[in-house]
């Protein structure tokens, strides 16, 4: 009985681990979609390329894609 319910709770520790690296692999990713973003606010300011309504639009759209990948996996 106990050694039934050890290899229950490995089995658990494992399929928990799993969710962590999920997790931290689309922490990381959300957090690229990030840092993307402020660069090209960044490189927007310093040197503009296109109307604030656009880098707003651009924003908005990196960002939702963003969410969207990561919802997806």
């Amino acid at each position: 009985m106990l050694h039934a319910e050890i290899v229950r709770q490995r089995a658990l520790i494992d399929q928990l681990q799993q969710m962590c690296t999920w997790l931290s692999n689309r922490l990381a990713e959300l957090r690229g979609a990030v840092a993307a973003a402020e660069a090209l606010m960044r490189a927007e300011a310093e040197r503009p390329t296109m109307p604030p309504g656009r880098l707003l639009t651009q924003l908005h759209e990196r960002l939702i894609t963003a969410l969207f990948d990561a919802d997806r996996r």
